[in-house]
């Protein structure tokens, strides 16, 4: 299974980076993503392309509320925490937008998934999204379904992602 990304590499300059739409992702990237990384708190993986970062993404663990699932996500489902990947930031250099980039990124985020899967007990992946144009894109292309009580808060079943891959 090949990764596109780079573990978070502090040496990477990162300054430049740009995705144009939300500079609260730009700042974390510049500023918080290594500290997020050795206090343990997440993961984020890198797209470098000649020595120039065009994407990342970060993911952390997290849990999923039963009463913050659709009708049919919690068929099944226990009544506690439920264990989650969330998919907590994802940005693309404006360099790079429009070009295939976010979907590639999101590919890999789910191959890590997938593995994480294999050694541990995953029944969802969350994402938070930034706007409702994002959450419309993980609604209508990736098959999230919003939260009952928060419209930018998106699952997914792991299950799902495990049929398709």
């Amino acid at each position: 299974m090949d990764f596109i990304t780079v573990d978070f590499d502090k040496s990477i300059d990162r300054s430049a980076f740009d995705c144009k739409i939300h500079p609260a992702l730009n700042a974390y990237i510049t500023q918080q993503a290594g500290q997020d990384q050795k206090r343990n708190v997440s993961r984020t993986f890198m797209y470098i392309e000649k020595s120039t970062l065009l994407g990342f993404y970060t993911l952390a663990n997290a849990s999923v509320a039963l009463d913050s699932l659709s009708e049919n996500q919690q068929k099944k489902m226990p009544r506690y925490p439920i264990p989650a990947i969330l998919l907590s930031r994802l940005a693309v250099d404006r360099t790079a937008q429009k070009q295939g980039l976010g979907k590639r990124l999101m590919a890999d985020f789910f191959r890590r998934v997938c593995v994480v899967a294999r050694h541990s007990g995953v029944a969802f992946i969350v994402v938070d999204a930034k706007d409702m144009d994002a959450a419309s894109y993980y609604h209508s292309k990736l098959g999230f379904v919003p939260s009952s009580n928060n419209p930018l808060r998106l699952v997914l079943p792991t299950t799902t992602l495990l049929k398709t891959l």
